[in-house]
């Protein structure tokens, strides 16, 4: 998903990884808001078919195109990319695909996951969404239904798939290590080693997979990044030469795995601490895992120790202790920073 907002000028408190996932929420929730309420196969006709295709990752890949487009040319071309772009589902979309199949083609969103899984579904033009009042339906039509049950069921999209989870996981763990990444070294990879060969071997589509499944930015030259989701400001990270290449660093089998996790070997006794002295005293809308979490990012990006206990006071419902505040500490000086793989006591 694309990192829209310009974060630099916020407190650090409106900067961790908690109130980036929820600034991502709710720019997707207005997004799905200004969407049609009619779909390809259900309530539109010629008249309407140009407002359904420019809210489309074809109209967002191919701004310029070069004729009107009809309906039922639409439709068809929407039949014949189906097991393609079924196999490129981001995880969002495919488990939401999933459970409308199951429900018989109507499912209401229930988390935040699903939100980003919907706008991926809508904007292939395969479903409608239904406001009911704070609840929102999302239909997939009956000429999807059936062949989309056929193809999630066939083993050689059960084999992509199994690929693409286990790629997924490789490049989240690379992100975890540096922060960002340039796209061309994963998507030679998808291709490469994912893809090749198979039917779903389209480089738009792949392309389009990294979109939904990360989240992204754009540096000076227009050039695609990869981000982690704690990492606040990549334009700095951008600005100091730290975009990462994988074969920067060396790893270990257990720090990969630590990394594949969210949580490198080093990490968790810190992990663990932090967990403990944050027990029962975090807001009721967080939990302890995820102020550890923010902490960490916050660390991870070399923000000042001063800068962590003030956000640590905005996670708590009580005056942060004696005790809380070494642990912070502990975090800030032995956390491996992003761009340097390093503790701040060892840089």
């Amino acid at each position: 998903m694309l990192r829209e907002a310009n974060m630099q000028p916020l407190t650090w408190a409106d900067k961790t990884m908690s109130v980036l996932k929820e600034r991502q929420l709710e720019a997707c929730e207005n997004r799905l808001a200004q969407l049609p309420d009619f779909g390809l196969f259900s309530g539109c006709d010629d008249a309407r078919v140009e407002t359904l295709w420019r809210c489309s990752y074809d109209a967002q890949e191919h701004p310029v195109q070069a004729r009107l487009h009809t309906t039922k040319q639409l439709q068809c071309q929407v039949m014949l990319s189906l097991p393609m772009e079924a196999a490129l589902l981001s995880v969002e979309e495919h488990l939401l695909l999933e459970r409308l199949i199951v429900l018989d083609g109507r499912a209401e969103l229930m988390d935040w996951e699903e939100t980003r899984g919907a706008e991926g579904l809508v904007r292939r033009l395969w479903c409608t969404l239904e406001r009911r009042d704070e609840a929102i339906i999302v239909r997939l039509p009956r000429e999807l239904l059936f062949p989309l049950t056929v193809i999630l069921a066939s083993d050689e999209h059960a084999e992509l798939r199994e690929r693409l989870l286990r790629f997924e996981s490789a490049i989240r763990g690379l992100l975890y290590i540096g922060g960002l990444l340039h796209y061309a070294e994963p998507l030679e990879h998808l291709r490469r080693d994912v893809l090749q060969g198979s039917y779903a071997d389209q480089p738009q589509l792949a392309i389009r997979y990294l979109r939904n499944t990360f989240d992204y930015c754009y540096d000076s030259q227009g050039d695609m990044l990869l981000l982690h989701p704690g990492l606040a400001e990549p334009e700095r990270m951008i600005a100091q030469g730290m975009v990462m290449n994988h074969a920067n660093f060396e790893l270990d089998e257990a720090s990969l795995l630590g990394a594949m996790d969210g949580l490198l070997p080093e990490e968790r006794a810190l992990f663990d601490r932090m967990f403990g002295l944050l027990y029962g005293a975090v807001r009721p809308e967080i939990t302890e895992e995820e102020a550890v979490e923010d902490l960490r990012m916050l660390a991870k990006q070399g923000v000042s120790i001063e800068e962590m206990k003030e956000v640590l006071s905005s996670l708590l419902t009580v005056q942060p202790t004696p005790a809380m505040i070494d642990g912070v500490k502990q975090l800030h000086r032995l956390t491996p920073r992003w761009g340097t793989m390093s503790a701040a006591d060892m840089q």
